[in-house]
């Protein structure tokens, strides 16, 4: 046990000297006048000054000294811990120290290389000491058929000493534990096979290793195993994916290739070997054979399985080629797809992500905005309305049309916000406008609570309300007449008129407009364009102005691009015209002065 003690009068050159001084100056203070007394008297305070600095830095010393010591003390009673001289022999141990390597002297580094994986790690630990470095880094080593790992720490005992100081913390359970919840993570519970996160793992370490030949992945996945789980049961569908590993894990390419299951019904195989075009083309066909004529059997019942496989040859972007060929295999009904650089697919899926996140920066920046496009009355010959049509405005001014956007933006179920974005600029331009507008809306958005109630708050807040006709697009066959019915007589409630889209095409039924409280029919573009050359287009047009005169609805004719279609429909009595003979879609300023 280390005990404190009273800390030593410590004096250097300088508290000397003053002291000396200092008695010098009060001889000669006795002998002299007044100033020598004065003289002697602040010298005698100044010294005793110099004197108290130097004690107290000499006792700061010595309780420095004496807390490192005690840290020592405590280490060497408590923990891994070891103190070396110059050359790295043990000078004194912990009992924990002894303990675990089993050795209560020697020196340092030979002690390590005996029991550490890697001559690289002693090579480390020199170089850093001998460079007056610490060093800080985690040690596995191998003692008694034992792994250990101590996070270890080696450093000088201080600036002056030539001693060393070695202290250890025991992580092993730690890293235990770590590789543990790896291993569950790296390792199918059904298959026992790897995952598709051990799979990035060894695509990162084959990238890393010096090798000429291209690498090989095949991404597989087993068609229609959904509807196979509804059918059987997912009891079943785990029964059949073990079988299915088993039987891919007996019809590899090459030895040096290793299967992995990833998510749901998704498998593949990665493969370091050289394997050439030709002999990969010849491995999937005969792969595509084989499983056409092998069955699995599953509780007494055998069953046909068949994959696609995409597939893909290189060092970078494996996981990625592979799956673009998959998804391209799928579309092209064939058994497997080799992806090729130069094929435009992945150019397509890149231009998808740009464009998303071109939809998300525009409705972010409100760059949805409306273009006008006139209605004519044909009955008087004069624009009475505008239809109010979507574009993203780009930052350099220029914009974009639905064809470029819409599809990925219901895909990316940024649908609905483009519908808010658009209904609330319509609404904002329309007192400027001075004009009745026409908005889109689908059944999708009234059926979407977001959207309809949106909707309705928005026509609660405008006071030209009366001036809003709602074009229902004609893309979906109504099921849900009772909510869409609910919608259409809630804004009517604010004055709003309501028309039927595209009225011809797809999925048109009578039945529809006579359940609904409907204002306008506007007939679908596919028949108007052609109506003065393709009597079947005309016949057809005729029944449906005949049926919209009869329930006292108003027609509108949209695609009349000439002077003749506009004569035609005018002849066959539809009410309205809009086309690009009456205005091309501008925007709000052009369309006023227009």
């Amino acid at each position: 046990m280390l005990k404190t003690k009273l800390s030593p009068i410590v004096l250097n050159k300088y508290s000397i000297l003053t002291i000396v001084f200092f008695f010098f100056v009060l001889l000669l203070s006795q002998k002299s006048n007044f100033l020598f007394t004065m003289i002697g008297i602040s010298s005698a305070l100044i010294g005793f000054v110099l004197f108290l600095k130097t004690r107290d830095n000499g006792h700061q010393r010595y309780q420095r000294t004496f807390y490192a010591h005690s840290k020592l003390a405590t280490l060497e009673e408590n923990g891994i811990f070891a103190k070396l001289d110059k050359n790295f022999n043990l000078l004194s141990i912990s009992n924990e120290f002894g303990t675990i390597l089993g050795i209560t002297e020697g020196n340092l580094l030979d002690i390590l290389s005996n029991c550490v994986t890697g001559i690289e790690t002693i090579e480390t630990i020199e170089n850093a000491l001998k460079h007056n470095k610490t060093f800080n880094d985690v040690l596995k080593l191998k003692i008694a058929n034992k792994i250990l790992h101590l996070d270890t720490f080696i450093y000088k005992l201080d600036k002056r000493s030539s001693h060393y100081v070695i202290r250890c913390s025991d992580i092993t359970a730690y890293i235990k534990t770590q590789q543990t919840n790896k291993d569950e993570l790296f390792i199918d519970k059904f298959t026992k096979l790897p995952t598709r996160l051990k799979l990035l793992d060894d695509l990162l370490k084959a990238k890393k290793e010096n090798r000429t030949h291209a690498y090989t992945l095949v991404y597989i996945q087993i068609d229609d195993y959904e509807e196979f789980n509804e059918f059987f049961g997912i009891d079943v569908g785990h029964k059949l994916l073990k079988e299915i590993a088993k039987w891919l894990q007996d019809n590899l390419p090459t030895k040096n290739t290793q299967l992995y299951k990833f998510d749901h019904n998704n498998f593949a195989m990665f493969s370091t070997s050289r394997i050439s075009l030709a002999e990969l083309e010849t491995y999937l066909r005969q792969l595509h054979n084989k499983i056409q004529h092998d069955d699995f059997l599953i509780q007494e019942t055998y069953h046909d399985i068949s994959f696609t496989k995409g597939v893909a040859r290189g060092k970078t972007n494996l996981l990625k080629h592979a799956y673009l060929a998959l998804k391209e295999a799928q579309k092209t009904n064939k058994s497997y797809k080799i992806f090729n650089k130069n094929n435009i697919l992945e150019a397509k899926y890149l231009q998808n992500i740009q464009t998303n996140k071109n939809i998300k920066e525009a409705i972010l920046e409100d760059r949805i905005v409306p273009f006008f496009q006139p209605i004519l009355n044909i009955k008087t010959n004069e624009v009475e309305k505008f239809e109010s049509l979507m574009r993203i405005q780009n930052r350099d001014n220029t914009h974009q049309k639905p064809a470029d956007f819409l599809d990925i933006a219901k895909q990316s179920k940024l649908y609905p916000q483009l519908t808010k974005a658009m209904i609330a600029g319509s609404l904002k331009r329309l007192e400027f406008l001075q004009y009745p507008i026409t908005i889109n809306i689908a059944i999708d958005d009234i059926l979407n609570p977001s959207v309809s109630s949106f909707i309705l708050r928005k026509l609660e807040k405008h006071s030209f309300s009366q001036m809003v006709t709602f074009e229902i697009l004609e893309t979906h066959e109504i099921l849900n007449y009772t909510r869409v019915a609910n919608f259409i007589k809630k804004i009517k409630a604010f004055g709003c008129l309501v028309a039927i889209d595209d009225f011809g095409s797809g999925y048109s039924n009578f039945e529809q407009v006579l359940k609904l409280d409907i204002d306008y029919i506007k007939i679908d573009g596919s028949l108007i364009k052609n109506i003065n050359t393709n009597k079947e287009n005309e016949i057809v047009t005729k029944t449906i102005i005949t049926f919209a005169q009869e329930l006292g609805v108003k027609t509108i004719a949209e695609f009349v691009s000439s002077e003749a279609i506009f004569d035609k429909v005018k002849s066959l009595g539809i009410d309205y015209a809009q086309g690009y003979y009456i205005g091309k879609p501008a925007p709000m300023a052009s369309a006023i002065k227009s």
